[in-house]
């Protein structure tokens, strides 16, 4: 009876050793079929069947300390994710121009699919403000919030480049907000001092030149802050602003630039009138929260409600709201990109399952659903939690 014990005590744990093996490997398999080597986004073909891509990156004070990592997610056009790492990079982002992706990282810049390279920099960068392609100079460039300087008030670093190569260089100001145009960069620069605003011009050959446009006189200036980017159409510039007066109480308002006149135009976009509400309004990404589409603006806050504002009429509405859900579940990861009629969003509005979402701007109307497999093991794979900052549509 005793040997029979002993024979089936070894059983039970030579099998449990093989069980243990086999799922150890699968683990192993499971990790290398979900994250890549930074090589192989490299390959010529890397791009040809990926349909989004997400920059994740770990927070800013472990950033801070030299620490932290950033992750490129790829979904490809089956609703598969894969992820690699790079050095961490807080508002990190991509920028697509139908050929070429650029992807920001501390210590360095990518470009793939078409002659795809790695940069190295030799300042690194952990805070960025813009990313965007000058289409007439064939540039790709980033701003960063470097911080505060010796030799001017503020320094906002610059990277800027192509396939030939990428520079470094330096403004010397605080940048409160920008926007990408056909042929330069708008900024929206901020005295840190006296709260007081200007529009400038950058443009980016071989060098970066500056040219300042106008002061740009607005109301409560103190308490403003930017929560987009800056658009413009054939007349104007536009970009929101958020007036908090406190924590129960905010405007989301919507200012307009004449370009040959500068003069400000300054509407209420909408109202804010409760904590909870205040709380949770902040857009998902600055940069992606406002799009211009047929004569009409449109903002969307953190709430997944879409406002639009029609620049011929001047009539402001509120749309829809993204299809969220209600009560005691909030997603925890959530990001959007505007794409000519469609509003693209990615969220969890399910515990950890992951849906890509297209809507209609002009009907609020949820057209196309697609779930995002893999993506909560690759969010979950740092001990530390990873924020997400980017969505990009390659092929919508």
């Amino acid at each position: 009876m005793k040997k029979q014990l002993i024979i089936v005590i070894t059983c039970l744990v030579v099998m449990g050793a093989g069980l243990y093996a086999i799922l150890h490997v699968s683990a192993i398999h499971q990790r290398k079929s979900i994250f890549f080597q930074q090589k192989t986004m490299e390959e010529p073909k890397f791009l040809v069947d990926k349909r989004a891509v997400l920059y994740a990156s770990s927070a800013t004070p472990q950033l801070e300390k030299g620490a932290g990592k950033s992750l490129a997610i790829f979904i490809d056009k089956k609703g598969f994710a894969t992820a690699t790492e790079m050095a961490g990079m807080e508002f990190g982002v991509s920028k697509y121009n139908g050929e070429q992706l650029y992807l920001d990282a501390r210590k360095s810049v990518y470009l793939l699919g078409k002659n795809a390279q790695q940069f190295p920099m030799k300042r690194d960068e952990i805070r960025n403000t813009l990313s965007g392609y000058i289409a007439s100079e064939e540039i790709f460039y980033s701003l960063y919030n470097t911080g505060f300087s010796n030799d001017a008030d503020y320094d906002t670093g610059v990277r800027y480049g192509n396939t030939s190569g990428f520079k470094a260089a330096s403004l010397p100001f605080y940048v409160a907000t920008a926007g990408t145009m056909k042929d330069q960069i708008i900024v929206l620069t901020k005295d840190l001092i006296k709260d007081n605003f200007d529009l400038k011009s950058v443009t980016i050959k071989d060098k970066v030149k500056i040219e300042q446009l106008a002061s740009v006189p607005l109301p409560h200036a103190v308490e403003l802050d930017p929560i987009s980017s800056i658009l413009e159409d054939k007349e104007n510039y536009y970009f929101v602003l958020s007036y908090l007066e406190n924590d129960a109480k905010e405007d989301i308002l919507l200012a307009t630039i004449n370009k040959l006149t500068f003069t400000v135009d300054v509407k209420n976009l909408a109202e804010y009138r409760s904590e909870e509400i205040v709380s949770d309004s902040l857009p998902y990404n600055f940069d992606n929260s406002t799009h211009i589409h047929n004569q009409e603006l449109y903002y969307i806050n953190g709430l997944g409600e879409v406002y639009s504002y029609n620049t011929s009429n001047n009539v402001i509405q509120k749309k829809f709201r993204l299809n969220r859900p209600t009560g005691n579940f909030h997603p925890k990861f959530e990001q959007v990109d505007f794409r000519g009629q469609a509003l693209f969003y990615l969220n969890n509005r399910k515990k950890d399952v992951y849906y890509l979402e297209k809507y209609d701007l002009v009907t609020g109307e949820m057209i196309e659903e697609q779930k995002v497999e893999n993506l909560n093991k690759i969010l979950k794979s740092d001990r530390k939690d990873l924020i997400l900052y980017n969505l990009e549509l390659l092929h919508s």
